[in-house]
């Protein structure tokens, strides 16, 4: 009995052992694995997917001047698409954009780019609409970012914080007033296209916004005009949403001036020609902003604009859309909104589209979304956009040679105007004219 239970403790202790050396062996009784190849020095490393490009900004998508910020919107979301789709996206990268509704509301806007910056880590961004963007380029520079504008209407900015901030639509010359200059630059050689023997017109009443914008159009505008002979017999600044332009249209009939300039935002430009046209008033030359902004719903009522009898009668405004500027990019715009407007782009649209277009072409060209190389690349190359070229000037404005152009509707029959854009026609300067303006005024 005792001889059993030995024998019965050896075989337990030899199926122990043989357990411990199974273990030992690395499990299942495999053989150990081959140690991994040395990684060839001169191989391509394994690509890291970096995931997309997030462009930031806000947008005016509610509020006062909303109908122009939701321009500025679609034509951003469309040059994205345009990016992605023409571009191959930001160096093989696809491109999104992170934004939100700034409501016209300076206040609320360093802290949404406190947010886009810190928290939702952005590559780089857009600016808000028009002047609100001053508001954001603190901010911008303080986290040492780049912001490439959209319809910047400013170059404070730029006189603050340099480079970092990309100001497509100005130079350092005149400043806020830079689309204006085609216009004004008109009148001053109106004896080039006077074939009527019509006299030159002499006085000027200024409608302008108390914004920077207004007082920069001032500083730049008005002594240009009277150097050149003008006299500015009213000049009076108003607030975004003008209630009522009745005394205004009561003081211009008493003043009789030759031309009417009145650069406002698109909602304040309907109100005021609806009142001279009430009153039955009108100059001789009215230099209307509203018309380019949005040259799209200009002419329908149901976008907020104005019946084409009343909205084609032979105002000027800038021209950023040129039926002989080359680019690729502007016939891309120019087949998108003549396809779902029957109309051509206006300055919103085309300011959207062309803040992501040189962002993304500047970033392909540097291989970097990084600030410091999107300089580099932006003041060593003129980038062809879809509304006139850029090249960054040593603030950040557009140093390039560019022209904004002086736009007309010019119907066939203004009784019978349609709400198309086929009667729409630069008419200078020369090298993009292809139409003779109509002047003076047609009235109502």
């Amino acid at each position: 009995m005792l001889r059993n239970k030995r024998w019965m403790m050896l075989i337990a202790l030899a199926l122990l052992l043989c357990m411990t050396c199974v273990g030992c062996n690395g499990g299942g009784g495999e053989e150990p694995a081959e140690p991994a190849e040395e990684t060839d020095p001169g191989s391509e490393p394994e690509v890291v997917d970096e995931g997309p490009v997030v462009i930031g900004s806000t947008f005016t998508l509610s509020g006062p001047v909303a109908h122009a910020g939701q321009q500025a919107f679609e034509g951003a979301e469309l040059a994205i698409k345009y990016v992605n789709e023409e571009l191959g996206g930001i160096n093989g990268r696809e491109v999104v954009l992170k934004y939100y509704d700034d409501e016209f509301d300076e206040a609320k806007i360093p802290m949404l780019y406190e947010k886009l910056i810190t928290q939702d880590k952005v590559d780089f961004l857009l600016s808000p609409y028009t002047s609100p963007f001053l508001a954001a380029a603190p901010v911008v520079d303080k986290n040492d970012q780049i912001m490439f504008c959209i319809a910047a209407d400013s170059y404070v900015a730029n006189d603050a914080f340099g480079q970092s901030i990309v100001n497509i639509q100005m130079d350092d010359q005149w400043r806020g007033g830079m689309w204006w200059h085609d216009v004004v630059d008109m009148f001053v050689n109106f004896d080039e296209w006077n074939t009527e023997g019509a006299e030159k017109p002499k006085t000027v009443a200024i409608l302008n916004l108390e914004i920077s914008y207004g007082h920069e159009i001032a500083d730049a505008v008005v002594p240009y005009l009277e150097e050149h002979g003008f006299e500015i017999v009213y000049h009076e600044f108003f607030e975004p949403m003008q209630s009522d332009w009745t005394p205004v249209v009561s003081k211009l009939k008493e003043l009789d001036p030759d031309i009417i300039f009145q650069p406002h935002y698109f909602e304040d430009c309907v109100r005021f020609v609806e009142k001279c046209n009430e009153m039955s008033y009108s100059a001789d030359y009215m230099i209307i902003e509203g018309m380019s902004w949005d040259p799209i719903a200009w002419t329908r009522p149901d976008f907020g604009g104005l019946d084409p009898s009343i909205a084609k009668a032979g105002f000027f405004g800038y021209a950023v859309y040129k039926e002989k500027y080359e680019s690729e990019s502007k016939d891309y715009l120019a087949a998108y909104v003549a396809d779902k407007y029957d109309g051509i782009p206006g300055n919103d649209l085309i300011c959207g589209f062309m803040s992501v277009e040189l962002a993304a072409k500047a970033a392909n060209k540097a291989g970097s979304v990084e600030k410091a190389d999107l300089i580099d690349v932006l003041t060593s190359t003129t980038f062809t956009l879809a509304g006139y070229d850029y090249t960054m000037n040593e603030s950040g404005g557009n140093g390039a040679d560019f022209n904004w152009g002086v736009g007309q509707f010019i119907p066939e029959n203004l009784e019978n105007a349609t709400t198309d854009a086929n009667d729409w026609f630069c008419v200078w300067p020369e090298k993009y004219a292809d139409s003779a303006p109509v002047y003076p005024f047609t009235a109502w």
